[in-house]
This record gives structure tokens, sequence and C-alpha cells, in this order.
């Protein structure tokens, strides 16, 4: 089935998302940000396994190659334009403030972590 990845994911950070609502006011800030940074390394980890996948190839002699190379920095910086063209930052800040709103949340975190 097409898209289950994507249900999956949406999912966990939904019921992530109301675990951390329920019991942060039970986890000490110490082990909170320890957790956020356990986290936060395993997205960097899971983005940068994923983005080389498709850039480093092993030939018959046991070496790495790259491919696509060029295809990735041209993707990036048309992204990087574009983003800045429409100012999306600005967008996610304004959509995260309303979220906050919405949610109640009195996070002074809540849209930096949203936006991020």
């Amino acid at each position: 089935m097409h898209g289950i990845g994507t249900i999956v994911n949406a999912a966990a950070i939904i019921i992530g998302s109301l675990a951390g609502m329920l019991f942060k006011s039970k986890i000490s800030s110490r082990f909170q940000d320890t957790i956020m940074k356990t986290l936060g390394l395993s997205t960097i980890f899971i983005g940068v396994s994923g983005g080389l996948t498709g850039l480093l190839k092993i030939n018959e002699n046991g070496g790495l190659e790259t491919a696509g190379t060029m295809l990735m920095i041209a993707s990036l910086t048309i992204g990087a334009i574009v983003g800045e063209a429409i100012n999306i930052e600005d967008k996610m800040e304004r959509l995260g403030e309303w979220l906050k709103k919405k949610a109640g949340s009195s996070d002074s975190k809540f849209v930096e972590g949203f936006v991020t």
C-alpha cells in the first residue's frame, strides 16, 4: 500500500505529541533536555543516512563513489531560493503561533519546536 509510511509517521507524531503533553509535568527538565537531544541526533542520523543512500555507491573494488551530487546541490539551492522567495519561515512561525493559541499552550518554546 502506497503512503503507509506517511500514515504511520503522522500517527506516531500525534501519539508522541499527546504523550508529551500528558507527561511533561512528570518528567524533570534534565530528562526532557536529554530526550530532546537524543531525538534530534536520531533525526539527523536518519536524514543523513537517507540522503547518502542515493548519493554513495560501493564500486566493484569496494570503494565509495558519489552519484547525483550536482542534483543534490541544485536541489538545495533551488529549495533555499524558493523558501526565501515565499518567506516560508515566517509563514511557519505564524502557523505555529496560531496552533499555540488553539492548543492553549503557554510553553515559550512551542513555536520554535514547531518550526524546527
